[in-house]
């Protein structure tokens, strides 16, 4: 083990494996879930880049269960302390897991269920089926990123990496392959934590990305944020931070605070800033410091190796984002108060969740389902 992770220092800029899930851009019941890996390295290094990525892919011991089982409790003790200190994130994804398929599966990939499951994967006897299943020629696809020079060399070296890539039969790959029935449903989560911090959020579900209505949503959480939602649940409940998020990939509207003495309370502010928005009378200067908020998430610098990633993994090409980033120009005042009527709003929300993950002596009602780490 030591030598490899040697040869990756020496060859490459690293190399990196995580789960990835995607939802299809016209519709939010359809979506696409896998293990994404790569690297990046300079251009004499990589005929090596490749072989070592086989190298892991094809000669990594799922067999051993020992080191597995020590790399798994190290991996469930960093995702604990990661919930002490990044709990509206899990909060928001415990809220939008039973949304739409997309945050389900995030949510058990990389949220509360994780920490959950992680700990009960280290008392599995055999994992070598994880192997198969997840590294299987029949389900991959590949991208690259690199100057005109280096083309053929690196299409010579995928077209081989690909050929001893391993391989189940299809009567395999398809007796893997889980039937995802996914039907929304609204919930009320608590997870309790055994320190003295808390965090609160909310989902809502809206509308894919590819939806008119997707623009003006993403357009009102960064509207609400800076405009009712910071005051009231920093200044006035104590909380550390909060806001609204709006994911036009996922389509899920959200709310989160973060560190916060009053979540209860919290939740109750993430309603009133419903109401306030369809009552508040919306300045062309609020409007426009709001656009320029997106403008400046939307015209952030990529590095070289995220150039065509997001086509690859979404499917979103240049185009698609230009038009999008057009649209907004043409959001009116009228506009936010519309979708947020339209969708946020109780009685037309059809989907909405809560969560709040904080200290065991929080006066939690009856009615929410708890959801313990361990």
């Amino acid at each position: 083990m030591s030598e490899i992770e040697t040869d990756i220092r020496l060859h490459t800029g690293g190399v990196s494996f995580s789960p990835f899930v995607s939802t299809d851009l016209g519709n939010l019941g359809h979506i696409e879930a896998g293990i994404s890996f790569g690297s990046h390295c300079l251009d004499q290094h990589i005929e090596p880049m490749y072989n070592l990525v086989l190298e892991l892919v094809r000669e990594t011991d799922f067999d051993n269960t020992e080191r597995l089982r020590t790399l798994l409790t190290s991996m469930s003790s960093s995702m604990f302390n990661d919930v002490a200190s990044s709990g509206h994130a899990f909060a928001r994804r415990l809220a939008g897991s039973t949304l739409t398929p997309e945050m389900h599966v995030i949510e058990a990939l990389n949220g509360i269920s994780q920490v959950k499951f992680i700990s009960d994967l280290a008392r599995l006897a055999d994992l070598s089926p994880v192997q198969q299943v997840v590294f299987n020629k029949l389900t991959m696809r590949a991208a690259i990123t690199t100057n005109k020079g280096s083309v053929d060399e690196n299409q010579a070296m995928l077209d081989r990496f690909i050929d001893t890539y391993p391989q189940l039969s299809t009567e395999d790959a398809s007796s893997h392959s889980a039937d995802s029935k996914f039907e929304p449903a609204s919930g009320r989560f608590f997870c309790p934590l055994p320190f003295a911090t808390n965090y609160a959020g909310k989902a809502i579900r809206t509308v894919p990305y590819s939806h008119p209505d997707s623009v003006k949503l993403q357009l009102l959480a960064k509207f609400m944020t800076p405009n009712y939602l910071h005051r009231e649940i920093r200044e006035r409940n104590g909380a550390y931070g909060g806001g609204a998020t709006y994911s036009a990939l996922q389509g899920i509207f959200g709310f989160f605070s973060y560190r916060d003495p009053s979540p209860l309370e919290t939740v109750e502010t993430f309603a009133k800033s419903i109401k306030w928005i369809t009552e508040h009378q919306i300045s062309d200067r609020e409007l426009s410091e709001a656009k320029l908020s997106v403008f400046g998430d939307l015209d952030s610098p990529l590095s070289v190796s995220e150039e065509g990633m997001t086509y690859f993994s979404t499917g979103i090409t240049d185009d698609m984002r230009q038009e999008r980033r057009d649209q907004f120009f043409a959001v009116t005042a009228n506009d936010l108060k519309d979708v947020a009527n339209k969708y946020l709003v109780p009685e037309a929300a059809q989907f909405s969740s809560l969560a709040v993950i904080g200290e065991e002596s929080l006066a939690i009602p009856h009615d929410w389902k708890h959801v313990k780490l361990q």
